[in-house]
C-alpha cells in the first residue's frame, strides 16, 4: 500500500490541500472570481461563512496527509471537496477546472491505494 509514488502523491495533495485551506484566511495567493453565476455563488460561499469552512476541512485533511494519520477520514473530506470542486468549475468556470480536477484525480488514485481501509464503509 505504502509505494513510493503513493508516498509521494499523498505529500503533495496533503501540501497542496494546506497550502489552499490557510489561502482561504490568509489569502496570500488571489484566486480571481469567475465570471457570472459562479462569481455570485463564490460571493455567498465567502459572505456566508461556508467557503472558511472548507478551508479548515482541506487544511486539517493536508496535515493529516502529511503527517500519514487517518488518511482515510482525510481522503473523504478531500475527495468531497475535490468532486464538488470540479463539478463547480466544469459548470462555471471552465477555464480554472485543471487544478480542481487534477486533486481530485490524485484522491481517487490514493482512495484506491487505501482501499483495503475503505472495504467497511463501502460494505452492505
Amino acid at each position: 500500500m505504502q509505494t513510493t509514488i503513493f508516498k509521494i502523491l499523498r505529500l503533495l495533495l496533503g501540501l497542496f490541500m494546506l497550502i489552499i485551506g490557510i489561502n482561504k484566511f490568509l489569502v496570500f495567493i488571489e484566486i480571481p472570481n469567475p465570471p457570472g453565476d459562479g462569481g455570485e455563488l463564490m460571493q455567498i460561499y465567502i459572505k456566508s461563512g461556508f467557503l472558511r469552512l472548507i478551508g479548515v476541512l482541506e487544511a486539517v485533511g493536508g496535515i493529516a496527509l502529511l503527517a500519514n494519520r487517518f488518511v482515510p477520514l482525510a481522503l473523504t473530506f478531500i475527495t468531497a471537496i475535490m468532486f464538488n470542486a470540479t463539478v463547480f468549475h466544469g459548470l462555471h468556470d471552465l477555464a480554472g477546472i485543471g487544478p480542481a480536477a487534477f486533486c481530485l484525480l490524485v484522491s481517487l488514485v490514493l482512495v484506491y491505494a487505501y482501499r483495503a481501509r475503505f472495504g467497511n464503509l463501502l460494505s452492505a
